[in-house]
């Protein structure tokens, strides 16, 4: 919903006044990377604890039949509507969309096309589906290492590379630039493990440790430059968005709670996945497009998602849950 507002307020609303709340889009992404890392270590460690390994096959073919078939059939769709409609969507790009590779530098450099600009997320997170699970079956110590130093290390190599240009080889910072990407990711992983270990438990204080939280990841405001004041403040947003998140698991008597907890809210996190996918078309704000133009849009915002989930993803979540090797 961040994204959404974030969106809105960019193409359709040219009030100086309210684009200093579109730090909320990369904010929603970033909230979105905190809970992915979160929720996917927890997973594992569920099934670690309760059979002693991690089936990676399994879980490679569950993630592949929740993010793939939606993913595919809007690709296919701009493929389709780029022909008519003429987005001028370089064949290149959509090769890096399907490839799940949006989120290189090289492929950033291709021609950009708003229509799948949002894939760099997609494909962040599937190269973490790819990569972390595996250390974490296969080498405990070293997944621990990888967290520390892309929550840690790396911002801090970073700020040491933009104060001595002697340190920028080429190569070494395209590497960091990447890693940076995975930051969110890896604070929401750690957060899981801290969580396993008993080592977060705030108890009567957790209503006060919330709401610190909120106003933290809210006034510190986000932001998607690249420069290392931005990766410094961004990981302590990520912090605080963990703390959110665990502190979200425990039944609680707080309005922030009974929020996340609305009928409409649950019904909307079902959909966000496919909400997130279908949005970028409807909001693209394109002459050309008639279904991007307000209010249009707000229909097709609607209507799209919901059948795209109900009738197109619910037969590839069933076929996921038949995989489930833990209950």
């Amino acid at each position: 919903m961040m994204v959404l507002l974030c969106h809105y307020v960019e193409l359709y609303c040219p009030n100086q006044s309210l684009v200093n709340i579109t730090y909320l889009g990369p904010l929603g992404v970033n909230i979105f990377f905190v809970i992915s890392g979160f929720l996917i270590t927890t997973l594992c460690l569920k099934e670690k604890i309760n059979t002693g390994s991690i089936a990676l096959r399994n879980f490679y073919t569950r993630r592949a039949l929740r993010i793939i078939p939606v993913a595919y059939l809007y690709l296919t769709t701009i493929i389709i509507l780029n022909a008519i409609f003429n987005f001028n969507i370089l064949p290149l790009t959509f090769g890096y969309a399907f490839l799940f590779l949006s989120n290189l530098s090289i492929s950033r450099r291709s021609q950009f096309s708003w229509n799948i600009a949002h894939y760099w997320s997609l494909a962040t997170e599937e190269q973490f589906y790819l990569i972390f699970p595996f250390l974490l079956k296969k080498a405990w110590y070293l997944y621990i290492i990888t967290l520390i130093t892309i929550i840690f290390l790396v911002p801090l190599a970073y700020y040491l590379q933009t104060q001595n240009h002697f340190l920028n080889y080429p190569l070494a910072m395209a590497l960091i630039k990447y890693l940076l990407k995975f930051q969110g990711i890896a604070i929401g992983c750690f957060f899981a493990i801290m969580l396993f270990k008993g080592f977060i438990n705030f108890g009567k204080k957790r209503s006060y440790i919330t709401l610190l939280s909120i106003i933290v990841v809210l006034g510190f405001k986000y932001s998607s430059d690249l420069n290392y004041r931005a990766v410094f403040i961004n990981c302590i947003i990520s912090i605080f968005t963990g703390f959110i998140v665990t502190n979200s698991l425990h039944p609680d008597k707080n309005a922030f709670f009974k929020f996340l907890n609305l009928k409409i809210l649950n019904t909307i996190g079902i959909l966000s996945y496919s909400i997130y996918i279908w949005q970028q078309l409807f909001l693209s704000n394109d002459p050309k497009f008639l279904p991007s133009r307000v209010p249009l849009n707000i229909f097709f915002l609607v209507v799209v998602p919901c059948l795209s989930f109900y009738f197109y993803e619910r037969y590839f979540l069933k076929i996921k849950s038949r995989l489930r090797t833990n209950k």
